[in-house]
């Protein structure tokens, strides 16, 4: 007599396969320069548009360098530190063990490098977060400075929320400066947007989402 192999019921499993399919396909549509437009319009903070001659700048270190993103963000506030030769520089990112050589020092030797005066750089190394390094540097700087333009410098999708926990902790005139990557100006031949701008997106969806997260849990907790 012949064994009957056991029979396995489908059930949800057979819209397992149609629901990946669909998210993929969510996914590449959402990878498109439309994306760009929805993190603009969501992440944006009315008012935040650096339109004041900053007397602060500050610099929020994200990854430290070397990273792509410290390294943009050095970037960005040397450029924009330069712009405004009259602003105190502030960079913002906690230190390791090794003074000197640490990422918060390294983003200082880099802006240094970029023109900016050492004289006019400030560093707050204790916040290891959004909200502890705009409650450090509001102790660090004269309450007078409450009132006075500052202009942070931060990956756009971490905009909003460092905009909301800087007002939050005090700071009256709080104005923001996104950085951002640029296509390459030479020409890199046929399928570009499979070969670069797909990729992109979809790291740009990662960070959408997990600044929604993060947005949602400092709200939760009264922090913005």
């Amino acid at each position: 007599m012949s064994k009957q192999r056991p029979r396995f019921s489908r059930g949800p499993l057979r819209f397992l396969l149609p629901g990946c399919a669909g998210l993929f396909l969510l996914q590449i549509a959402l990878a498109t320069p439309l994306l760009d437009g929805v993190v603009e319009s969501w992440l944006r903070v009315p008012g935040a548009e650096a339109t004041k001659d900053p007397a602060y700048i500050v610099v929020l270190g994200g990854g430290g360098i070397p990273s792509d993103t410290g390294l943009m963000r050095t970037y960005f506030g040397a450029m924009h530190s330069l712009a405004h030769p009259d602003a105190t520089v502030i960079v913002s990112l906690p230190a390791d063990e090794n003074p000197g050589t640490s990422s918060v020092d390294l983003m200082k030797d880099e802006l240094v490098m970029r023109g900016v005066p050492a004289t006019s750089i400030l560093m707050e190394t204790r916040g290891r977060n959004t909200r502890e390094q705009a409650s450090n540097i509001r102790d660090m700087l004269d309450p007078a400075a409450l009132t006075e333009p500052l202009h942070i410098v931060t990956e756009r999708t971490h905009l909003r929320r460092s905009l909301l926990c800087f007002r939050k902790a005090g700071f009256t005139r709080v104005y923001g400066i996104g950085t951002y990557n640029t296509s390459a100006e030479a020409d890199a031949g046929a399928w570009t947007f499979l070969r670069y701008t797909l990729w992109s997106n979809l790291q740009l969806q990662i960070r959408v989402l997990r600044e929604v997260i993060a947005t949602g849990m400092y709200w939760s907790r009264g922090w913005i």
